[in-house]
This record gives structure tokens, sequence and C-alpha cells, in this order.
């Protein structure tokens, strides 16, 4: 997918437009990215209401945080390597066995 053509997709987030070049393969993740980013905006936005003195690129940067922290939680809960390490091995156990060493 290395030569797939990009095209320009303009997502809208909190009401302004961002014009950003993608591949055809990537809009859906871009577009529900969008609309995941809108939905948390706007629960801050409820949570801390218009009185708070918070202003769009205040919710804008809370979303990015909360966005990240989840990100990195997921990272941290996808450790692979003690899976990764045994199955190594098991390959090196079966190629003694099996006289490729």
């Amino acid at each position: 997918m290395k030569n797939e053509e990009r095209f320009l997709l303009t997502l809208t987030i909190d009401g302004r437009k961002y014009p950003i070049k993608i591949r055809r393969s990537e809009e859906e993740a871009f577009r529900d990215a969008a609309k995941k980013i809108n939905n948390k905006i706007n629960q801050y936005r409820v949570t801390y209401g218009d009185s708070s003195g918070l202003i769009s690129q205040d919710f804008m940067a809370m979303t990015a945080i909360q966005v990240l922290v989840e990100n990195f939680t997921l990272g941290k809960n996808n450790y692979t390597q003690p899976y990764e390490d045994k199955i190594s091995s098991l390959i090196m156990e079966l190629d003694q066995y099996l006289g490729k060493e």
C-alpha cells in the first residue's frame, strides 16, 4: 500500500475545518477519530460548562490528553514480550530436537 494515492479529506472538529491528505484506506479511521474527538470535546463542555472560563482550545487540549492516556494504557496492556520470548524458546527447542542446530 506504499504507492496508494493520497487524497484531501476535510474533517470538522469543534466547528473548524481541518484539511488532511490521507490514503483512501485510512479514511474510515480518520472519520471515526474525528467523531470521537468531537464527542469528547462535547463531554468536557457539558461537564465544565460555559461559565468555567475554558475555551475551545482548552477542550481540545483536554481531549488530546485523554486520548493519549488511553492510548498509553492500551499499549501497556498489550505487552507481549513474555509470549514472544516463550515462542522463541520453543522454536529453539524444536530446532534442536529436529537437529537443525
